[in-house]
């Protein structure tokens, strides 16, 4: 019982750098790829998608609440008595989405608990599995609540893109930054 009230404040922290994190891509994904944006909430070029695995990756189920949270903080100003269920039904979806994918590829044994010698195969593998899962749930959302005269089977196709985009961006954008940033943790030290 102790361990687990420990933990609380540790999760509060995850969830709220989880939060910042998303809402802060999702900001700098609209400076710079604004241009790109096919319908409203649908991009070719989404970077938060990135933010995505690599929270949920990383910090498991905080990650996919922190990213829920900033997905609500986000739809806040479209929070009306019509559309409120809709909002946490996208919410959900944004951060739970790639934990569901996580989850699954873990129990396949794709990807291991600890993300140890996790290769690039398997980051591929997540990556197009939850660029479909989201696509076709956000899709689904905007379809069953009848959101802004969507086309899902139009629209799903460049939420696809742009989710499998941003994720191989900034997963790969990591990549080449890690030599730099152990180079950098090693000056320190």
């Amino acid at each position: 019982m102790k361990h687990w009230q420990s933990s609380i404040p540790e999760w509060a922290l995850m969830v709220l750098v989880s939060a910042f994190l998303f809402i802060s891509f999702f900001r700098l994904n609209d400076l710079l790829f604004a241009f790109l944006e096919h319908a409203k909430g649908v991009n070719w070029v989404f970077l938060p998608a990135g933010f995505r695995v690599l929270l949920v990756l990383v910090l498991g189920i905080p990650g996919a609440i922190g990213i829920a949270v900033g997905t609500l903080w986000l739809d806040l100003p479209q929070l009306d008595s019509d559309h409120w269920l809709s909002e946490l039904a996208m919410g959900l979806a944004s951060g739970f989405g790639p934990w569901c994918v996580k989850h699954w590829l873990e129990m396949r044994g794709v990807i291991a608990r600890n993300l140890k010698d996790i290769r690039s195969a398997s980051l591929l593998q997540f990556v197009l599995l939850y660029a479909a899962l989201n696509a076709i749930a956000h899709q689904a959302i905007f379809w069953g609540f009848a959101l802004n005269d969507r086309k899902p089977w139009i629209d799903i196709w460049p939420m696809f893109v742009g989710d499998m985009v941003g994720a191989l961006i900034i997963l790969y954008g990591f990549k080449l930054a890690l030599p730099w940033l152990r180079g950098l943790a090693q000056v320190r030290s």
